[in-house]
């Protein structure tokens, strides 16, 4: 007879997690990086065949900084659509980690809320996968070592504009103390990884080694917890058992 049992959810939910990510995510992002290096290539062409021809110096020199702006303004791009890849990386893993502990509630409802309001949303579901399910995720802590980082640096693109350095609120400004005492830096310092520029003007960047390391890690993530849900499920199936 059917049981509900028979259906890995769980192994199903990984499979959309990944095709998510590799072709929503990245496939999008490398489309775009594409798109973005083809149309930066015919400018930079159509200034460099302008500036073969030039002959008054003022000219050659606004095509000079024309070129250069093209490479920037590229660079300023593909820096945002990659910040913006590991922004789309941490929403879609918050929804599978919430969509299998959803699919849990046929062995295992949830009957509370778990963690507390002051802690991320990241937090509040291994506290539920803790409680809930028993997982434990000290013994296996290198499997969510980046959370925090992803986290992090998610909120300091969305929340302030990917900007790494912002200003200090007036009261806590200290002009003795130059760049340090007007910005606050905590971001540069912890994540210099994540970090293009320096003080003033300096961009969170996503280097796309560092995206492809967060997407490895989360997917083995949802692959763990996946197989862990499962087993859990089967055991509950066999003591339902008569």
């Amino acid at each position: 007879m059917f049981s509900v049992f028979d259906i890995d959810v769980y192994r199903d939910e990984l499979e959309q997690f990944q095709w998510d990510v590799h072709i929503l995510i990245k496939g999008t992002l490398y489309a775009s990086i594409q798109y973005l290096d083809k149309r930066a290539k015919e400018e930079l062409s159509a200034i460099q065949s302008s500036l073969d021809k030039a002959t008054d110096d003022e000219y050659q020199q606004y095509l000079v900084d024309e070129h250069v702006g093209v490479l920037e303004t590229n660079d300023g791009q593909e820096r945002f659509l990659r910040n913006m890849a590991l922004v789309a990386l941490a929403s879609r893993l918050t929804h599978s980690l919430r969509k299998m502990a959803r699919s849990a509630e046929n062995f295992c409802p949830r009957k509370k809320r778990y963690g507390t309001k002051n802690m991320s949303e990241f937090a509040r579901l291994f506290a539920e996968y803790t409680e809930r399910f028993g997982i434990d995720f000290q013994s296996e802590a290198a499997r969510i070592a980046f959370i925090e980082p992803m986290r992090e640096v998610r909120n300091q693109i969305v929340h302030d504009g990917s900007e790494a350095n912002t200003l200090k609120p007036f009261d806590e400004i200290d002009m003795n103390q130059g760049d340090s005492g007007l910005l606050d830096m905590w971001f540069s310092q912890k994540y210099p990884e994540y970090v293009h520029g320096m003080t003033y003007g300096a961009e969170v960047s996503v280097s796309q080694e560092l995206l492809d390391k967060n997407i490895k890690a989360a997917i083995g993530l949802v692959e763990w917890l996946s197989q862990e849900l499962r087993k859990k499920e089967l055991t509950a199936a066999k003591q339902q058992i008569p």
